[in-house]
């Protein structure tokens, strides 16, 4: 976020002082078309020709989840006509780039908002980031670093405990249990109520002191020492880590021994909350504990404000920005771009219309080799040993799917457990193919296929090409009539 900051500190300035005033589109001037990734930059190619001045800021050949807009990106969308982009997880900066500028004169495209969207989902064996308190994944033994004080924990806090048992956190049950078909609201609760279950209402932290509080009566006042951290490795293959702590003195009731867990590996500000592992038999018994793991809240916050916290922790902003993917979801997404440029640049409507009616067709033709592959399936389940861009292609052609991580995942390592899972699917249904997407290692891939005999095979998600192919000219359409060949050799 600092860096965000930095960069558009700088462009805002270099925009105010030195960039020219917008012209008007007429006959002697093309509209400007800044895109953020290929797949938009590819639509509006093929419905405008070269009747507007298209812009990709997306670099060919780089990893679009992880692009950051330079001050020369921001100058060419405050001076553009259109802008279109995705509208999903890897556009956070869009927000406050456009509200930075004066956008009256502009045309905003979000491909998210052309379409019905739906949420990315975690299947069966995938690699899941959230539940936080199971494990910390993806990190070297290395990046860990000591956390000696309290200074990170210091403050108020309160236990979700109470909420459990008077009723208030019903509805994060309810609807962890609607995102996940294979668990109730009753499975939670218990979950949560083993999870949450501590004798202490709230604790203050202070450098290197605890007060301990019991149904808000004050218990006692503590000193600790850092006795260093533990890094914990699951059998799932993931890690996590604990920090650990010994009371100088008597406790007077309060424990002897906690541990700090807050899903972080070094000094970390602003903490939303932290499980506090406690006993007085040692750190060995609470390392064992994998069922208890009392959290803790800032004492400001409502009951309402952490069921809030609790269910946006899993779900918020977690809508599959791959819009693209499916040729349907194509159609709408050039319709709303075709009617944009006509809008920007009446004078060459007919250009426009003429351009989008050919190209509709040649996604009806692809959508139509998708369905005749469909035809001559013998099984309709895809493995991705990567990242699954593909939600909306699945779900338009009645596919199932097993990957090592959803779509947005930064992860390139995935656990063993999950390697292990993908390996055991496609030896047990004898899949003939696992799949990596472009500008990947594919080295999980490639060690399924080692251990299984599959075929490794690229199914391009359309992100981003490479230079070269870029240079050449290579289109959505050569794109997906490839991933047409690749998916029949899938599934026939």
């Amino acid at each position: 976020m600092k860096k965000l900051f930095q960069v558009l500190l700088s462009a805002l300035l270099t925009a105010f002082m030195f960039a020219p005033c917008k012209e008007a589109v007429g006959a002697d001037k093309k509209p400007s078309v800044v895109t953020t990734i290929f797949p938009q930059y590819d639509f509006a190619r093929a419905i405008a020709g070269n009747k507007a001045k298209l812009t990709m800021l997306l670099r060919p050949g780089t990893e679009s989840h992880s692009y950051d807009p330079t001050p020369q990106d921001i100058l060419k969308i405050q001076n553009c006509d259109i802008f279109i982009y995705g509208g999903g997880e890897s556009d956070e900066w869009v927000d406050g780039v456009l509200e930075s500028m004066d956008t009256s004169k502009m045309k905003i495209i979000s491909l998210m908002d052309c379409v019905d969207v739906v949420e990315e989902e975690i299947v069966e064996g995938m690699q899941d980031e959230e539940e936080g308190h199971s494990h910390d994944e993806g990190f070297e033994d290395s990046d860990v670093k000591d956390r000696p004080t309290f200074a990170d924990w210091k403050g108020d806090w309160q236990s979700g405990y109470p909420y459990v048992l008077d009723g208030t956190l019903e509805e994060v049950f309810q609807d962890k249990a609607e995102h996940d078909d294979s668990k109730t609201a009753e499975y939670y609760k218990k979950y949560y109520t083993e999870g949450y279950r501590t004798n202490f209402s709230r604790v203050v932290l202070d450098d290197d002191t605890i007060t301990y509080y019991v149904d808000a009566k004050l218990l006692t006042k503590v000193k600790y020492e850092y006795k260093g951290y533990v890094i914990m490795h699951y059998d799932g293959g993931s890690k996590g880590v604990r920090y650990q702590f010994q009371a100088v003195g008597e406790t007077n009731g309060a424990p002897k021994y906690i541990q700090f867990s807050d899903h972080c590996i070094k000094p970390t500000e602003g903490l939303e909350h932290f499980h506090l592992y406690n006993g007085s038999d040692g750190f060995e018994p609470m390392l064992k504990n994998l069922e208890n793991w009392p959290t803790f809240y800032p004492i400001s916050m409502s009951g309402a404000d952490i069921a809030k916290s609790m269910k946006g922790h899993d779900h918020e902003e977690e809508y599959d920005e791959h819009v693209w993917t499916s040729p349907e979801n194509a159609k709408k997404i050039v319709q709303k771009i075709s009617d944009t440029l006509i809008e920007v640049d009446p004078g060459s409507t007919a250009v426009y219309k003429n351009n989008t009616k050919d190209y509709l067709s040649k996604l009806d033709k692809l959508d139509a080799a998708f369905r005749n592959v469909m035809k001559g399936a013998v099984r309709k389940t895809l493995v991705f040993g990567d990242r699954f861009p593909f939600r909306y292609f699945v779900d338009t052609y009645g596919l199932k799917y097993y990957a090592a991580f959803p779509g947005c995942s930064t992860e390139t390592e995935a656990s063993a457990a999950t390697v292990a899972f993908l390996i055991d699917k496609v030896k047990a249904e004898k899949i003939p193919v696992v799949f990596h997407i472009e500008l990947s290692n594919d080295q999980i891939a490639e060690t399924i296929c080692e251990a299984t005999g599959a075929k490794n095979l690229l199914l391009h998600g359309c992100h981003n090409i490479t230079r070269d192919d870029f240079q050449r000219g290579l289109t959505y359409l050569d794109i997906m009539t490839t991933n047409v060949d690749a998916l029949r050799e899938a599934l026939e």
